[in-house]
């Protein structure tokens, strides 16, 4: 895999561009249908497969291994509620799926979107801006939640093509770092879906978004999380102290017991298991921040190493990206023991 990723990960980044040619490399090699169903041709594997290609893959390019993750994620929903064609394509590698489940705008609320679904005639007019969404613009589809077309329920998910009318995407500006994700707003205004295009029932978007794509996209979070800081401990593992280094390693090492263990209580009782990833994902947060800090300073400031200032980049962006640190711990007050939402509950 990193052959297929790492030599374009430099100019991808430094020109900000999405890398198709890593993208249609991993497809070919069965990558993008790595979480498939395995009955229609596809890999059948679950997340903690997933966190190993999209780890190994964050090495060399966090870019790709970011639209991995978001991939993945998407996966997970579609997997679950898409109709069959979708996911023969799935299947088959030929389709790549992303996340737009934050709302663009102050206050708005992952499990409660501002977003409009309008329906008439076994038609849904979707109305909406999407924050941070990755590979926009690239994706064949976009999981795409709104306030649901009933008005009963807290939200609805959608499945939405990538080239549906209405469907806007504005040029990524490149930003700080994971330059290469194609990472923007995407606009609905507004888009035209058939009624049977809704992932799961209307309404019940919030169980979709709590069991399926949120435990992925903070898993594969961590996952990214770990690639940059193995990278970055790489980097300086002829510069640094014993002691520094193995400062390092402890805490890369902490994060993967965390990892083992909320993947592990997913595959078993994935109704217990999202406070684990909660934690997990802060941890795994905090981990790339400072271990890409302490690297780069071992290794005597900054821009001294194009890749080790790429990390740095990288690892800021990561943290930053939708939904971000903050949502996710403001989500985590909201939750309880038993991985149910207030939030949820009080929109029943």
């Amino acid at each position: 895999m990193t052959s297929a990723v790492a030599p374009a990960a430099a100019e991808a980044d430094r020109l900000a561009r999405f890398p198709r040619g890593a993208m249609a490399a991993l497809s070919r090699k069965g990558v993008l249908a790595l979480t498939a169903s395995r009955r229609l041709g596809g890999g059948g594997h679950g997340l903690a497969e997933a966190a190993r290609v999209v780890e190994v893959v964050a090495r060399s390019c966090a870019s790709t291994a970011t639209v991995l993750r978001s991939h993945f994620a998407a996966v997970a929903v579609l997997e679950a509620h898409a109709d069959q064609s979708v996911r023969a394509e799935l299947a088959a590698g030929r389709h790549l799926s992303t996340l737009a489940l934050v709302d663009a705008g102050p206050g708005s609320r992952l499990l409660a979107p501002d977003g409009v679904a309008g329906s008439h005639g076994g038609v849904v007019d979707l109305t909406g801006r999407k924050a941070g969404v990755v590979a926009a613009g690239e994706a064949d589809s976009y999981v795409w939640s709104s306030r649901p077309a009933s008005g009963r329920g807290g939200a609805t998910v959608w499945f939405v093509p990538g080239h549906a009318p209405g469907l806007f995407v504005p040029a990524a500006s490149g930003g700080l770092g994971l330059r290469a994700s194609a990472t923007t707003t995407v606009c609905a205004d507004p888009v035209q879906l058939p009624e049977n295009t809704v992932l799961g029932r209307d309404g019940e978007g919030a169980e979709v978004v709590l069991d399926l794509a949120l435990p992925w996209f903070l898993g594969l979070g961590a996952a990214v999380a770990l690639g940059l800081a193995e990278a970055a401990i790489e980097r300086v593992s002829g510069d640094g102290s014993g002691a520094d280094l193995a400062r390092l390693r402890l805490r890369a090492s902490a994060v993967r017991v965390l990892a083992a263990d909320a993947f592990a209580t997913y595959s078993w009782d994935p109704v217990h298991a999202l406070p684990k990833f909660f934690h997990l994902w802060l941890t795994a947060a905090e981990t790339v921040t400072a271990t890409t800090e302490v690297a780069l300073r071992l290794c005597s400031g900054y821009p001294g190493d194009p890749v080790l200032e790429r990390c740095f980049r990288d690892a800021r962006a990561h943290c930053a990206l939708e939904p971000t640190v903050e949502t996710v711990v403001d989500l985590a007050a909201r939750v309880n023991g038993d991985g149910a939402s207030r939030e949820l509950h009080a929109a029943r």
